[in-house]
């Protein structure tokens, strides 16, 4: 027991172990205990070395197994509030300088002013540098109160003055953490063009407080991503453009600055975030190659081993890897991610949630259509039904119903059904889907031509062909792309 104390001891680190003499400075008996294993040189320290130690006032007046019995309870005391903090790091709900903020204020209530001081005057500087205004007022207050207790008054005129300006620009940053608040509800409900007047407020912030570039980052940061995902920037690339890059210079300069909100790990979390806007933007400007080698840094990011970032392991994440990996036309990569999806889903016991992994499986065996890799047909088509029920009592954003549907018209064209084929597409939903593609004449076209026992059939899907490289040239969407990519291979196949 005295060697599994001392070791659980040692392993705090300075910021633990102010804390945990914090928690017992109005216990004697406690302190004493922990100067002794300080100063112990072996894990196995005698238990009558420690009696002997901290209950030395009280040798030769207390009986030796009185002593032991307190010396016991005093040990599982120790040891029981060492497992606490095992169980409740703080370095999971609190940031390197809060941390030593706590330090600091523990070396303070156990009378070491003076040493706190050159700790908070040391975070002081930081949290400037860093931009950190959520700690600066109460840093600078501690001080305040170090200066006073010392009767060193006259120091803290300028104290008074930066704890002033601290307080502004907590107030504005705050003020900035709301605008972003309003931005996304404006932008859900309207549309990001709606929002001129809360991101000109950010704007105006940041060249208020043109010396602290984290208003400035918020601003550009807030910016590329509401307009990444708007239609009404879709043409408009060169304003991501400019907002992407000013953010990217910024964040190279100052990578410790955080944006809106001030948390734990914040700068691995603003890292991914950014890395998901640039992907956004390659796969915008169908960049397909290097949005999926964005993506697979990311994705090893969120699935190495201890990661901080694991929580953003989710339905998304898998689903927007898998879509990275098939438009850059990795499919046994996909399906391998697929198949991890589907793992992942029983895990968390979401095996409704099966459908979703099997439709994903049918759009990449409508994509590399005749290879199969082993995939049944038959069920995927089966699935893909499943899915449309789905999406008719509640529409997914994942994979949409308009999608869905000329997916199944595909895979019952490889099963040499026409009619219902071109059934499937006669619904208003996959009509306006393709016609927005501007796609539709050409995908029934290729129906109707199978339909056909002509001479002339392979003449007709040879133009058409020369029709379908055309429209590639013209694409300028992520959609047209996947519907023209899956007719070229296929016409290449038939065409053999």
């Amino acid at each position: 027991m005295n060697k599994h104390l001392y070791e659980s001891y040692r392993k705090l680190n300075d910021t633990e172990r102010a804390e945990f003499a914090g928690r017992f400075k109005n216990s004697p008996t406690v302190v004493k205990f922990i100067k002794f294993v300080e100063r112990s040189t072996v894990p196995g320290f005698k238990t009558s070395a420690a009696i002997d130690s901290v209950y030395a006032d009280e040798k030769g007046q207390t009986a030796y197994s009185v002593l032991e019995n307190r010396f016991f309870k005093l040990r599982k005391k120790m040891l029981d509030e060492l497992e606490g903090m095992k169980k409740n790091d703080s370095s999971l709900v609190h940031t390197e300088e809060e941390l030593k903020f706590l330090a600091a204020k523990q070396l303070i209530a156990s009378e070491n002013k003076e040493a706190a001081y050159r700790q908070l005057a040391e975070l002081e500087r930081t949290c400037w540098e860093r931009n950190i205004f959520e700690l600066l007022p109460a840093v600078i207050d501690q001080m305040i109160f170090c200066n006073q207790s010392f009767n060193r008054i006259e120091n803290n005129r300028e104290l008074f003055s930066r704890q002033e300006k601290a307080i502004g620009l907590l107030n504005d940053i705050s003020i900035c953490g709301m605008t972003t608040r309003k931005i996304y509800e404006i932008n859900f409900t309207k549309g990001v063009k709606y929002a001129a007047k809360e991101l000109a407020l950010m704007r105006g912030l940041a060249t208020k407080h043109k010396q602290y570039p984290r208003f400035l980052m918020c601003y550009h940061h807030v910016s590329a991503y509401y307009k990444l995902g708007s239609k009404d920037y879709e043409n408009d690339v060169q304003v991501l453009s400019r907002h992407l890059s000013a953010f990217k210079k910024l964040h190279a300069a100052h990578p410790m600055v955080p944006l809106m909100n001030y948390k734990v790990n914040y700068v691995q979390q603003q890292h991914m975030h950014f890395s998901q806007m640039i992907i956004a933007f390659h796969f915008r400007r169908c960049e397909f190659e290097e949005a999926y080698e964005v993506m697979k840094d990311v994705w090893e990011l969120i699935n190495r081993e201890g990661s901080i970032l694991k929580m953003y392991k989710t339905e998304a994440s898998y689903y927007n890897m898998i879509t990275a990996q098939s438009m850059a036309h990795r499919y046994t990569e996909a399906l391998d991610t697929i198949n991890d999806f589907m793992a992942y889903l029983k895990t968390n016991h979401q095996t409704d949630k099966l459908v979703l992994a099997n439709v994903l499986k049918a759009r990449i065996y409508a994509d590399v259509y005749p290879q199969s890799y082993k995939m049944d047909p038959a069920f995927l088509l089966e699935q893909v039904d499943e899915y449309l029920k789905v999406l008719k009592r509640s529409d997914n954003r994942m994979i949409s119903l308009d999608q869905t549907l000329v997916l199944k018209a595909k895979l019952l064209v490889f099963k040499g059904s026409y009619e219902k084929a071109l059934k499937v597409l006669s619904d208003p939903v996959a009509q306006e889907y393709l016609s927005g593609l501007r796609l539709l004449d050409a995908t029934t076209e290729l129906i109707r031509i199978l339909q056909e026992n002509a001479a002339h059939k392979s003449k007709k899907l040879g133009e058409l062909a020369k029709s379908v490289q055309s429209a590639k040239h013209k694409a300028s969407t992520p959609a047209e792309f996947m519907h023209i990519y899956w007719m070229q291979h296929y016409l290449k196949h038939l065409l053999r």
